[in-house]
């Protein structure tokens, strides 16, 4: 039994001792790890958010994050007597991201790999909407929305484009199994929102405008992700 033991304690140490970074050929796939506090504990972004790599040679890598999205809710509010004053339904409408890149891998050790890049990010999603039924005039609503009242606004559709630099590092604690961080440089962003639509009761519905926004540098970090190599 203790030779058992030993034995086996032998191969794990082995195995995190003589793990391996990824030559031309491999691919990796990784998640974006949330580290909360409190009762949250460790989540993970998953479908939200995948990152796909296919190393080209021993260190150089392409690579694309993909996302998508979509959430809903729906919330009562209740006075006093707990009776409910309102109904309100939001919905984000639906999210896709795609972000491909490339990365250039420095020869640092035998299980870290720090590496640097760059990366395109397109972004397109649905108009997001806001419904309430059953207002009074102490709910919090939008729009002016009087007792027994119904409200509704769909925003337009929304498209991102974005250019920047990318800094990281991978830690391969084991064979196929690594935990790395990263942070970027935005060169440039711009986001494109369409027009919307905003209607109280029965009255004409009404058009709400849209708008754009141009963002030069900023610094961004790409949390801890946790990934494998396959």
């Amino acid at each position: 039994m203790k030779k058992t033991l030993l034995t086996l304690t032998a191969a794990l140490v082995g195995t995190f001792a003589f793990a391996q970074k990824p030559v031309m050929g491999s691919k990796t796939a990784e998640v974006v790890l949330n580290l909360q506090t409190g009762t949250s504990g460790i989540s993970y972004n998953l479908p939200g958010e995948l990152r796909l790599r296919y190393f080209m040679a021993d260190k150089m890598a392409i690579r694309a994050r993909i996302g998508l999205g979509s959430t809903s809710s729906t919330d009562k509010v209740s006075n006093a007597a707990g009776t409910t004053t309102a109904e309100i339904k939001k919905s984000s409408g639906f999210d896709i991201m795609l972000s491909p890149g490339i990365e250039k891998h420095f020869a640092g050790t035998s299980k870290l790999s720090p590496y640097y890049g760059a990366q395109l990010m397109f972004g397109y999603s649905t108009g997001a909407t806001t419904e309430v039924s059953n207002a009074d005039n102490a709910t919090p609503t939008p729009g002016s929305v009087n007792s027994g009242d119904s409200y509704k606004s769909t925003g337009g559709s929304n498209l991102g484009l974005g250019l920047g630099l990318l800094l990281g590092a991978d830690y391969y604690v084991t064979d196929g199994i690594f935990v790395g961080g990263e942070m970027g440089l935005g060169l440039f962003n711009m986001t494109s929102a369409g027009d919307g639509t905003e209607k109280v009761n029965s009255d004409p519905e009404r058009k709400t405008l849209g708008g754009s926004t141009f963002d030069l540098f900023g610094v961004t970090t790409g949390g801890v992700r946790l990934g494998f190599r396959f």
